[in-house]
């Protein structure tokens, strides 16, 4: 009986990878999982982000008395005021930062190679039709820009709707989240309520402290990047240290993947840029690793380093910057439900009891 559940199981996984496989082979499938994703999705995920990066304040607001739909306004209010004024007062200072960025790279350029180089090159009769196929290509694509002036302002559209309704889900979030357990636990069954009772604080507190503790990790790791690009003297150090900001909401790989611009950087002013930057990379890793996050984010998530990296890796590498950015808590959310959910022996696992009863 055994054997025939076997076979039985391993046939209808065989039909589902099958049928998965046949789903890819249409481009119609591709398309409309791309606008879930784009449309849906992706403001889901930022709207929560955001949503217990502004709980806190929220939460000072509620108990102050206020009502939560004001509370909720208040919190956005105040956010979007702190936000104008960050892009006032740095936007500027960050656009010169990226002007000075490039025209140090152009000046450790030897443009008299390049000039020799080009004079050689544009005698040959084979570069000359190169060029000219070149221009007309450049002015078909100009064209062609004209002509999709439709699908550009579809586009912006679709940008500001994402914006629009990324600022609607914090809002509702902060206003109505509180009645969110009550709402789990309506429409769950009465088998498992109590467990799904102690399992919803849990996981928000898994979520409340991954992503504050993130923000915080990337916050500290920009600042002490910040500091160390002054003291060694790297060029425009604010724009690189907020790339680094942004990246280091990647786990783990994030602050590896902020160091590739300052590198070239480094290597085009000269050797010991690049010893000064690598000493400042390996003090903010080991402080990264050593002291802030066993500080902020402390044992809550419990996941070791190699499979943060293979999370993060494999995630990037199947639904790109989107996927590597939540997969850690995702997989930190499905490991508790899972370990809850057999402690409370609600769901019974034959291959675990067996473990169990040896």
């Amino acid at each position: 009986m055994d054997k025939k559940k076997v076979i039985n199981n391993l046939i209808i996984a065989n039909l589902i990878i099958f049928l998965l496989y046949m789903l890819g082979k249409f481009s119609i499938i591709h398309e409309f999982l791309e606008v879930i994703l784009l449309v849906i999705v992706a403001p889901i995920i930022f709207g929560v982000f955001l949503f217990y990066i502004l709980k806190p304040l929220n939460d000072i607001f509620v108990k102050k008395g206020m009502k939560t739909s004001k509370a909720a306004l208040l919190t956005l209010s105040i956010t979007a005021f702190i936000l104008a004024a960050v892009i006032r007062y740095f936007g500027e200072y960050l656009v010169v930062q990226l002007v000075q960025l490039k025209s140090l790279i152009l000046t450790y350029i030897d443009r008299n190679q390049i000039a020799e180089f080009t004079n050689e090159v544009i005698n040959d009769d084979s570069i000359q039709s190169s060029i000219s196929s070149l221009c007309t290509g450049i002015i078909n694509y100009i064209s062609l820009l004209v002509t999709n002036a439709k699908d550009i302002f579809d586009k912006g559209m679709m940008l500001f709707s994402n914006v629009l309704l990324i600022i609607l889900i914090t809002f509702f979030l902060l206003r109505d989240g509180h009645n969110f357990k009550n709402i789990v636990l309506k429409y769950c069954p009465e088998k498992y309520k109590d467990t799904v009772e102690k399992l919803l604080p849990k996981c928000d507190d898994v979520l409340s402290t991954y992503i504050i503790g993130q923000a915080i990790v990337a916050l500290s790791l920009a600042t002490m990047v910040f500091i160390g690009y002054v003291i060694i003297g790297m060029p425009s150090a604010l724009l690189l240290a907020f790339t680094t900001f942004i990246l280091a909401f990647i786990p783990f790989v994030g602050f590896f993947i902020s160091m590739i611009i300052p590198y070239i950087v480094a290597t085009i002013i000269g050797f010991n840029m690049l010893i000064k930057l690598t000493l400042l990379f390996i003090i903010a890793q080991t402080l990264k690793g050593r002291v802030v996050v066993p500080f902020i984010m402390g044992k809550t998530m419990n996941i070791h380093p190699i499979t943060d990296i293979f999370l993060v890796v494999g995630g990037a590498a199947i639904g790109g910057p989107l996927v590597a950015f939540c997969i850690v808590p995702i997989y930190s959310l499905l490991k508790l439900i899972i370990k809850t959910f057999i402690e409370s022996k609600d769901v019974k696992i034959p291959f675990i009891d067996k473990i169990k009863k040896v």
